[in-house]
């Protein structure tokens, strides 16, 4: 008898706390009277105990709802990994503090927690199916993740822990390429994906442009000038490099640069008049954001893209007028009889090839590497080189030596096998997104697959001289789109409609 009546007590309890928070959520009395209660008791522990503990228990509060709706709404996970990716540095900044504060553990959780999220529902869990794991991309994305397992018995390496923090890094690039391919799933996710990276990377230009238009705010001020290196990497010659949200100017420059040749492409492919002149307008933003940087390679980025643009449009006649008209803007630029502006001479040092003392350096870096490479196939080992080659493996060889290219820590930490296997896996990206684009007909989704396309390839253009494929949000734009590669051609409304006509 008690046994049952204890229960019902159970049952009952467990119906009426479903009643309150799940079916009306808490907009009851007794709803309300508990949200007040926690209100007083929030009120009596930041005056009489600790306003820590307050703060402590609200971010606890915010971090189990932010988790909870990852899971619930994991769309709203993979749009959250990017909002939070900008904002890393700012703990940071705000305190001036001397530590590293792990933010950017936060958008891998959430990339974790929207594809838990993903695995929950059937809508979206079918979307994998035999052609995301017999694709290109898909199979050597998996095999690159093998090879770092392979890595950790690498014999040269001598941390267990920094190749953690680098497979675990990768694992959530993976998991992240899986849930864009779970969300891009029609034309019009697409589209809104679309709209959602312009608008996103174009305010973060805009903030780089009000830093160097009405200066840095006060605590982006102390911050620079609290570190002696960071401010000799950041101020050039009295150019003092404008960095956005971003963790360096570095990587802010390769963002706005690749979102410039994106824009760029679709005001030149847009039919009507108010688009394209928005688009142009949104390019000019990208472009001064990007010299604002003082990042070299991202004028790089921007020629290489054009020019891969126009390679793969020459049948255009539109094509070959802009690409005269382009090349005599890069012409002008160079020989413009303009010698006092920072920023036009900090972008002309992007054509002065090995005469440029920085390149120079780096060649040289290569010369030393190279004799140790030929040596150890499989390289020193994952995190072994530059900075985190002094946290991760202290007294190794490769710590000593700045990597300064995506290309060139590849070779260094993985050697030429892991090297040659990342070739082949740009390789794959594109063959497959070349393919993909001359067998497109819709004429929307050709423009949306040419300017994401080749916005990825500056990207990878961006490897030969920064560690571009890897710092946020880059990164996460980069493998969202590999996802696009992959399913753009199913959404081409006119071959679905010639097929139709073929069944029938």
């Amino acid at each position: 008898m008690e046994k049952n009546l204890l229960h019902r007590t159970k049952a009952a309890l467990t119906e009426s706390l479903r009643y309150h928070l799940v079916t009306k959520k808490l907009a009851t009395p007794i709803g309300v009277a508990l949200m007040g209660l926690l209100a007083l008791l929030m009120s009596y522990i930041t005056v009489m105990v600790d306003i820590k503990l307050s703060i402590a228990i609200v971010g606890g509060l915010g971090v189990i709802m932010l988790c909870g709706l990852c899971i619930v709404y994991p769309l709203f996970g993979f749009y959250a990994a990017y909002v939070t990716s900008i904002f890393m540095m700012l703990p940071a900044r705000l305190s001036n503090s001397a530590n590293m504060i792990p933010t950017g553990l936060i958008p891998e959780y959430l990339a974790y927690l929207a594809m838990l999220g993903v695995l929950t529902k059937q809508s979206l869990r079918k979307e994998i199916d035999t052609k995301f794991w017999s694709a290109a991309i898909t199979v050597w994305m998996l095999v690159l993740v093998g090879y770092y397992v392979i890595q950790l018995v690498n014999p040269s390496g001598r941390s267990v822990f920094g190749w953690f923090n680098f497979f675990r890094k990768q694992v959530s690039f993976v998991a992240f390429f899986y849930i864009s391919y779970c969300f891009l799933n029609s034309r019009k996710t697409i589209i809104h994906f679309t709209r959602f990276w312009i608008i996103f990377s174009t305010i973060h230009a805009l903030y780089a442009c009000k830093q160097q238009w009405f200066g840095f705010s006060n605590y982006e001020q102390v911050w620079l000038m609290a570190d002696p290196k960071r401010f000799e990497l950041f101020v050039n010659f009295g150019f003092i490099r404008r960095f956005g949200f971003l963790s360096d100017p570095a990587a802010a420059g390769i963002l706005y640069s690749s979102t410039c040749v994106m824009m760029l492409i679709l005001a030149l492919r847009t039919k009507a008049m108010k688009e394209r002149v928005l688009y142009y307008v949104i390019t000019i933003i990208h472009f001064l954001a990007s010299s604002y940087t003082g990042t070299r390679t991202g004028t790089m980025m921007i020629v290489a893209g054009m020019v891969f643009y126009c390679v793969l449009n020459l049948y255009e006649k539109k094509t070959l007028i802009f690409s005269g008209v382009f090349a005599f803007m890069i012409i002008g630029l160079l020989v413009a009889p303009i010698y006092d502006n920072m920023v036009i001479n900090r972008l002309r040092t992007t054509f002065e090839g090995s005469k440029d003392p920085s390149a120079m350096a780096r060649d040289m870096n290569r010369k030393i590497v190279q004799p140790y490479a030929y040596k150890h196939p499989i390289g020193g080992g994952l995190n072994s080189s530059g900075n985190m080659g002094q946290f991760y493996h202290p007294g190794h060889f490769m710590s000593t030596i700045p990597p300064d290219s995506g290309f060139m820590q590849t070779m260094m930490e993985q050697g030429p096998i892991g090297l040659a296997l990342l070739l082949i896996f740009y390789y794959v990206i594109m063959r497959t997104g070349i393919k993909s684009y001359y067998r497109l007909r819709d004429p929307e989704l050709k423009t949306l697959h040419l300017c994401h396309f080749v916005s990825i390839f500056t990207l990878i253009v961006a490897q030969i001289s920064q560690l571009a494929i890897g710092q946020y949000p880059s990164v996460l734009y980069f493998y969202s789109v590999l996802a696009l590669l992959i399913k753009m051609p199913q959404y081409d409304s006119a071959v679905q409609s010639q097929t139709a006509e073929e069944k029938n």
